[in-house]
């Protein structure tokens, strides 16, 4: 068979030239680090706060009972097991431990919280920003959604955090409060300051890092000469993995730099576990400082750091993956 004859010399080549992909344009460096998909955030930030609550509801009961008792770590993990896994003849029952997810409207609360904290701040803040800055747009977008949070879940944290530690009903849970509280809402947004004090602390402290954080991942040579080398290695991973390291990182410093995230959380759940003997915020605060000092609003705090660093690394990352996920699949 003939060789195929060899095309003229200086003939034009018939081989179209590779095209490589477009770079995404840079975000500037004040907008958040999600895209403005506000319905396909609120959807999947619910799966990952379900998820939460699914794998890491044994943690938050355990930061529950050592905030109650105003307790070490060691103490509470004797009373939870006392309390859930101890027959009345004293013999051991395992699964009594499957106790801790009870009442299941926790998984509801989580499902709603962490549905909106990410697509209402975004959208406040998108808002906001032009006016008041990055720094004061993102303060009082945040502000505004954790009050919004607390409209919302703080019935749903309330009934959650009483009828987990008082083994009671929803209706008994209510009548105990309301006969100490002058009114119905103040009843059932019982503990509601603490809960925004702590929402607010947080997702504002979230928001900066995450925000810095990415900055400094999308703009090589822009974060201080120590951490340089650890974004360089996080540019070696792909967007999705880095991004979850960012939001671990980010939770990290924001669970654990914020003295109020855990002063609101103690305030709020000595309140909605016994709202007899602590009848207001003030008398609460009091109450634990005097007891135990600057110590006792940081009670709990290895079991809620373990559960909301994990907690929002699961809620916020599978947010984020899922949502990348189906941008590409409506070409949004």
């Amino acid at each position: 068979m003939a060789a195929a004859a060899a095309p003229p010399v200086g003939a034009a080549s018939t081989v179209a030239p590779v095209r490589q992909p477009a770079k995404a344009p840079l975000r500037d460096t004040g907008s958040l680090p999600f895209p403005l998909l506000y319905s396909t955030l609120a959807v999947n930030g619910a799966k990952g706060g379900g998820t939460k609550y699914l794998t890491l509801q044994f943690l938050n009961y355990a930061r529950w009972t050592a905030q109650e008792h105003s307790v070490g770590f060691v103490q509470a993990m004797q009373i939870i097991v006392e309390k859930n896994m101890r027959g009345v003849d004293g013999s051991l029952r395992p699964l009594g431990f499957f106790n801790v997810w009870r009442p299941s409207v926790t998984l509801m609360n989580e499902s709603v919280h962490w549905g909106m904290k990410v697509p209402l701040s975004l959208y406040l803040y998108e808002q906001m920003r032009d006016s008041l800055g990055t720094h004061g747009g993102l303060f009082t977008a945040v502000a505004a959604n954790s009050l919004a949070e607390v409209a919302l879940t703080g019935p749903t944290e309330r009934f959650g955090c009483h009828m987990a530690l008082t083994r009671t009903s929803y209706a008994k849970s209510f009548e105990v409060t309301r006969a100490n509280r002058p009114n119905f809402a103040m009843a059932l947004w019982n503990g509601g300051t603490g809960l925004w004090v702590r929402n607010f602390s947080w997702n504002f402290t979230f928001f900066e890092w995450k925000r810095l954080f990415h900055n400094f991942l999308d703009r090589p040579g822009t974060a201080p000469g120590w951490m340089e080398p650890h974004f360089q290695l996080l540019r070696t991973f792909e967007p999705k993995n880095s991004a979850n390291f960012l939001t671990f990182e980010c939770a990290c410093l924001a669970t654990y730099l914020t003295f109020f995230n855990m002063a609101g959380d103690n305030v709020k759940t000595k309140m909605s576990a016994d709202p007899k003997n602590f009848p207001t915020v003030k008398y609460t605060v009091k109450y634990i400082y005097e007891q135990h000092g600057f110590v006792g609003f940081a009670r709990g705090s290895l079991f809620k750091g373990i559960y909301l660093v994990a907690g929002s690394t699961i809620a916020i990352g599978l947010q984020e993956r899922l949502t990348a996920i189906m941008s590409k699949l409506y070409g949004t």
